[in-house]
């Protein structure tokens, strides 16, 4: 773990400063950014479109024709109709002539990327071979038509990195995406020594139910490619040694390897091919070292070799991960978030015993419970709650339970954590006596947690909430599009035509921007009204946007609070109201409808004197000899609290009170650190708690503030 490390620091150097250390093999010296001008990656310009990007279409409107009757779901004798219709009446030249002429379309352009095909697996068994067709796109295929992708090439990141931020004193380590941990830094180091790259892959594996009743099932294999960033290779488009010519015309060497295996703990068990949760060592990861059982594959009895495996857990299977060089199928396998967190530790066990808890005391108290679930602030990107006693959604259980830590500090802090929670459950599970075995896979999970992100990153990384969404689209295909028999072929055709249309779909986009910039050099894309301008500045503190109309302050729909504060201010002078704030930290304060329901905006504020909380009332910009200053009217919560109660101090809540409202002061909003959302306590009037676990820096900021209270050692 690379924290505190010591350099000859450079004159300029600033708080926050960046360092990027490259592996030794990328040939690329270290350097120092400062945080305005860091990025982890800049892409560089694409190349430019192609003339007629809708090929092997004959005319743009033909394949916008073709697209609808895709996403429609439109019958052949529906299609047939319709063309008939449009033939007589179209402008425009239209030169789709039936619904046959669609599908040759569609065939004809299904090479744009790699097809699907099936192979028989043949497993013998009891005397008696059983075959079974597995559908797949051939995984290399797949990975050189991203490596050719102009959309995609200047995103790759094919060099091992090591991150540090300076924090005044010393550069400590961080971690995010894949290639700022140290397996793919270990994977570069275990490359032969030539001008090869790794080629890091994601594979997810999960079964989905396709029918209503479960009766249906399929068993998606969805590969990823860890080497493009994460706001890529998780969203819901494209996403030995191999020479490949790539999207720039040069040809590279890649040595493909598997660095995360994502999936629930049942498919974790067939990946690593261990006997499951009744196995002696259930664990797919710590397994007993292998050189421990090299001896049971070389037995002559059948029998014998049987024991020994079974001892350890493990299948007398060929693992077909072991024909992968450079994976190791144990270290691949990772932390699920989803599963083990949301899904698993806190929706089957934790929530479970809490609801048991709760219903025992009686119906008020859960009806309580649901009161102030719903009167939690809402937030954006966080589900709200009406009701929280009852309800099974991964996603919700996920904003009930988040925390993300990152940071060599904070998977130090992280360890400890995990040391506490186990302490602290195996006393709770030493007093239960409702019979409950404490002693579960996913419970031990939280042992491999931060070697997890040392290792692969964040837990975005090997998250299998991106690739559950992938299901959704596969089973309305099968209720939509298929006659219910051998339904394989049927779904994947139509699942490659949905990938098809995208790609040209995008290849149009970047033709029509091109025409557009060259008929007009000065365009640009228009911005949301309620958004502020997105200029080139990208290190801006603060930003303004939804700016109202000049008025004078009766005029506005504020209350009398905030009329009477602002006239004690400037009585006869005319303001501009704004309704959004962006703060440059990923925090955004919307105006005070969100999504129709009430929304009280809270901010962190730097003061003379110190760091506080407030409700933000109102935004507005007014002129003063001739110079235009953005100011906030705010509602202090900063009245003293008094000592940190013991079950505050337990629970880590930072409690804060609200002064009376006609203590609001004025403060420019250029003191606003970032937004923030507070729960108020119904048990003691006007104190609200801070939630800190919205996003990683409030979750950070707060440990931070709690250590300098001394509410932590």
């Amino acid at each position: 773990m690379y924290v505190g490390l010591s350099y000859d620091l450079p004159p300029a150097l600033q708080q926050d400063d960046i360092r990027t250390e490259y592996h030794p093999r990328s040939g690329i010296p270290m350097k120092t950014d400062h945080f305005a001008d860091f990025r982890c990656h800049t892409a560089a310009p694409s190349l430019a479109p192609k003339n007629t990007p809708w090929e092997p279409f004959t005319l743009h409107i033909d394949f916008d024709f073709t697209e609808l009757v895709l996403k429609a779901n439109l019958t052949k004798l529906q299609t047939n109709e319709l063309i008939g219709l449009i033939r007589h009446s179209a402008l425009e030249r239209f030169s789709v002539t039936d619904y046959d002429s669609i599908c040759k379309l569609w065939d004809a352009a299904s090479s744009r990327h790699a097809k699907f095909k099936k192979e028989v697996i043949s497993v013998p068994h009891r005397d008696q071979d059983h075959n079974f067709d597995v559908w797949y796109r051939p995984l290399w295929d797949w990975a050189c038509d991203l490596l050719k992708d102009p959309r995609l090439g200047p995103h790759f990141v094919f060099n091992a990195q090591r991150l540090y931020k300076f924090d005044g004193q010393n550069f400590v380590r961080f971690f995010d995406e894949p290639w700022t941990a140290n397996a793919f830094w270990n994977s570069q180091s275990s490359l032969p020594k030539d001008e090869g790259k790794p080629f890091t892959f994601i594979i997810y594996a999960d079964k989905a139910k396709l029918s209503s009743f479960g009766r249906q099932k399929a068993y998606p294999v969805i590969a990823r490619c860890a080497n493009l960033p994460v706001g890529i290779h998780n969203g819901e488009g494209f996403g030995g040694g191999f020479w490949v010519k790539c999207w720039d015309g040069i040809e590279c060497l890649f040595y493909p390897l598997i660095l995360i295996l994502s999936a629930d703990y049942e498919e974790q068990c067939v990946m690593s091919l261990i006997r499951g949760t009744k196995s002696k060592f259930p664990c797919p990861v710590c397994l007993v070292p292998r050189e421990e059982l090299g001896n049971a594959r070389s037995f002559i009895r059948q029998e014998d070799k049987e024991k020994v495996l079974m001892s350890q857990g493990l299948r007398d299977v060929d693992n077909a991960f072991s024909d992968v060089a450079h994976t190791d199928v144990h270290s691949a396998v990772s932390f699920d978030r989803l599963h083990v967190n949301n899904e698993g530790n806190f929706s089957d066990h934790l929530w479970t015993q809490f609801q048991e808890r709760i219903k025992s005391v009686g119906r008020q108290t859960q009806s309580q419970i649901d009161i102030h679930f719903d009167s939690m602030p809402r937030w954006r990107n966080i589900n709200h709650f009406n009701h929280v006693m009852s309800f099974s959604d991964g996603s919700k259980y996920e904003d009930i339970s988040k925390v993300r830590l990152h940071t060599s500090e904070t998977i130090a802090a992280g360890h400890q954590a995990i040391k506490e929670f186990t302490q602290l459950l195996d006393q709770y599970s030493a007093n239960d006596d409702s019979g409950k075995n404490w002693a579960y896979p996913k419970r031990h999970a939280y042992a491999h947690l931060f070697n997890d992100i040392e290792a692969k990153g964040a837990t975005f990384n090997t998250n299998t909430k991106p690739n559950e969404k992938c299901h959704g689209p596969i089973r309305w295909i099968y209720l939509r599009r298929t006659n219910f028999k051998n339904i394989a072929e049927q779904v994947l055709r139509l699942d490659h035509r949905f990938l098809i249309a995208h790609s040209i779909h995008l290849d149009i986009e970047d033709h029509d921007n091109l025409i557009a910039s060259q008929n007009d050099p000065l365009c640009s894309d228009s911005e949301d009204d309620e958004h502020p301008s997105n200029d080139s500045d990208t290190t801006f503190h603060i930003k303004l946007g939804a700016a109202q109309k000049r008025a004078d302050i009766c005029s506005l729909g504020a209350t009398t609070c905030k009329r009477q504060c602002i006239q004690l201010f400037m009585p006869d002078e005319t303001v501009i109201e704004h309704r959004f704030i962006k703060v440059n930290y990923e925090s955004i304060v919307d105006c005070p409808l969100f999504h129709n329901f009430p929304r009280y905006d809270c901010v962190i504020l730097q003061t003379q004197a110190r760091v506080i909380f407030g409700h933000l009332l109102m935004l507005f910009t007014c002129v003063v000899d001739g110079q235009t200053h953005p100011v906030a009217l705010v509602h202090p919560y900063d009245a003293p609290v008094g000592q940190c109660s013991l079950k505050d101090k337990h629970f880590e809540f930072w409690r804060v009170r609200k002064r009376p409202r006609i203590s609001s002061e004025f403060f420019s909003v250029h003191s606003i650190i970032r937004g923030a959302a507070l729960a108020e306590d119904h048990s003691v009037q006007g104190d609200y708690l801070v939630i800190d676990t919205i996003d990683t820096d409030m979750f950070l900021r707060m440990k931070l503030m709690h250590k300098s209270a001394g509410h932590l050692e």
